[in-house]
């Protein structure tokens, strides 16, 4: 009987700040966790052009521009918010100077998915430019137990260097999870 590879899970996300991404060079720093991602949406933002020749179509041309991605969290603390380029984090008062319009931040990020049977798909995406961060819903707790999660919100691009987006990998042991602890240079 195939393995059953069905996708049913989503952890152990890692950013790694962005440190060049030029056409001759891409590197990336220290990477660190993103604790308690509940989930990850993945919208397409592609553009086509269409030539008509003789009164049919002649060429149609589709690009692909990048992936406009929101990863809803369950926590996200101030020093996690100040990583991210929304604000400055003090660690004597414990306060976050909030920057609501972020700084842009570029991040490659890893993460897995757990298969049906046991092992993980696992993907790198090498440009990932945080756009904003915010509460999903402040409401009160009353009778259930929804939690007012936050919501990383950016943009998926290709590396400058040589055009990928990223790479994916599927697990056949578990050593084989420590790909999602780098991300080569160019």
């Amino acid at each position: 009987m195939a393995k059953k590879i069905a996708l049913m899970g989503f952890s152990r996300v890692k950013l790694f700040p962005v440190v060049k991404n030029n056409a001759s060079e891409y590197s990336v720093g220290e990477g660190f966790e993103l604790p308690w991602a509940q989930e990850m949406t993945r919208e397409a933002d592609t553009s086509e052009s269409k030539i008509y020749a003789d009164d049919i179509l002649y060429m149609n041309f589709k690009s692909w521009n990048g992936l406009n991605s929101t990863i809803k969290l369950a926590e996200m603390p101030l020093e996690m918010m100040a990583k991210l380029g929304f604000g400055v984090y003090d660690p004597a008062g414990k306060t976050l100077k909030w920057n609501p319009q972020g700084e842009n931040k570029e991040f490659a990020l890893s993460l897995r998915q757990l298969r049906a049977d046991g092992s993980y798909r696992m993907q790198k995406m090498f440009s990932f430019t945080v756009n904003e961060v915010k509460e999903s819903n402040i409401k009160s707790k009353g009778e259930g137990n929804d939690l007012n999660s936050y919501q990383l919100i950016g943009t998926f691009s290709a590396r400058i260097a040589d055009g990928l987006p990223g790479e994916i990998k599927d697990s056949e042991e578990a050593g084989d999870l420590s790909w999602l602890d780098t991300v080569d240079s160019i």
